[in-house]
């Protein structure tokens, strides 16, 4: 039977499930009917310097938006779905349409760390920008481009994570298609295994393993041509619900991969068809560690939708010194929440220095260590010693009393 590794204490978990509603959006042109049509649900994490150390933001796309700045497009100029909020945040996507389909083609994500509230104690305050390539496929014309699985975007210092998302430009006649085109992700033939079983307690910590378990993914992560951060991990996420129903899904081997890599932070984006994963890992007096785990995950509960945002950043798990991977072949738990607990198998990573392309030498979890039959040993030592040091107290004590009726 394998072996679980309980890797942090339930007491100082920072529970963060939250059901986050999509934001409805409509561009209308001059005739106030509408020309574009958006629903999405946005989470954003930004990381920026803060006073010595670097901070991470993290905020949703709000339901107060501005359209100011979009436009319907026309002859000279093309469509622009313009989304602001707050102290000069925004998220724009530009929009074409060639052979009876329309795109978005540049997603522009804006943002201002002066806002104190979204970035406190932000050192270098400014506007900054990060664009990217398309959030959307090609579409038919007079059709709902929808996507209701999660999808990680993951550039420079910013993480974007879109799930529940509906969008149809070049609208005719202000009339919302009735007809969507799904996402790819939507359609995949590759579905992830969901089971639910009941359960008599909140904690996702089975006391057996699933038997159908996850097979092991190889991510790779590249700065440029050259591999930045490598990954490998069979990964099993245990969610529970408020009915005490417990949801196992193994993650697809063949999920996609981004993220970024740094001298002291290294973001991996794992994003499945139900479920994206993002670690975060950091460095600190020569070793790196996994410091924060975020989960998206979409289930299908009782004919309805339903997201779940989980996340842990009090996390210090898979240790090892920079320039060295850390490999655990054995099965191990991460807990996020009280809700959610990730299993894994094989890990075997390294965020930081990758050399040639390949992993360096390997500093193993306790589990797998040749050390771990010390441990047994250990506590029998104890016990033993503490027996015998209950026997001498013992022995002085009568000795004692001995001396105390001695005859006259």
């Amino acid at each position: 039977m394998s072996r679980y590794v309980v890797l942090h204490s339930a007491a100082l978990l920072v529970a963060a499930l939250s059901l986050i509603q999509a934001v409805k959006i409509e561009v209308h042109g001059k005739d106030n009917k509408t020309c574009i049509y958006a629903v999405l649900s946005v989470n954003f994490t930004v990381l920026y310097e803060g006073n010595g150390t670097m901070e991470n933001a993290t905020f949703q796309l709000p339901d107060s938006l501005s359209t100011n700045g979009s436009t319907c497009g026309g002859n000279s100029s093309a469509p622009l779905l313009n989304m602001g909020f707050g102290t000069g945040h925004s998220l724009s996507l530009n929009f074409s349409r060639t052979d009876g389909k329309f795109s978005g083609d540049v997603l522009t994500f804006t943002y201002n760390t002066s806002d104190a509230k979204l970035f406190p104690g932000a050192i270098n305050q400014s506007v900054k920008l990060v664009v990217v390539n398309s959030l959307m496929e090609s579409v038919p014309l007079n059709t709902i481009y929808t996507c209701r699985s999660v999808k990680a975007i993951a550039s420079e210092a910013v993480v974007m994570i879109f799930w529940h998302v509906g969008i149809q430009a070049f609208v005719v006649n202000g009339t919302i298609s009735k007809n969507e085109s799904f996402c790819k992700a939507d359609v995949s033939t590759t579905v992830t295994p969901i089971t639910t079983q009941a359960s008599s307690t909140v904690a996702p910590i089975p006391t057996e393993p699933s038997p159908d378990l996850p097979a092991v993914g190889n991510y790779t992560i590249k700065n440029g041509s050259d591999p930045c951060l490598l990954a490998n991990m069979g990964l099993q996420l245990n969610i529970t619900n408020k009915d005490n129903q417990t949801h196992v899904i193994n993650i697809n081997s063949s999920s996609t991969a981004s993220g970024r890599c740094g001298d002291k932070h290294s973001v991996l984006v794992l994003e499945d068809t139900d479920a994206t994963i993002w670690f975060h890992f950091f460095v600190e007096q020569a070793k790196f560690f996994l410091k924060e785990v975020k989960v998206n995950v979409t289930l299908l509960l009782n004919g309805s939708t339903t997201t779940f945002n989980c996340s842990n950043g009090s996390l210090k798990h898979w240790q090892a010194f920079v320039g060295s991977s850390y490999m655990c072949r054995n099965e191990q738990q991460l807990v996020v929440t009280d809700q959610l607990a990730i299993n894994t198998f094989n890990v075997w990573v390294q965020p930081f220095d990758v050399k040639n392309g390949t992993f360096s030498r390997a500093e193993e979890c306790l589990a797998d260590s040749d050390l771990g039959f010390l441990v047994p040993i250990a506590v029998g030592a104890a016990l033993g010693l503490l027996i015998i040091l209950v026997i001498i107290s013992y022995v002085i004590g009568r000795r004692r009393s001995q001396t105390g009726y001695q005859s006259v």
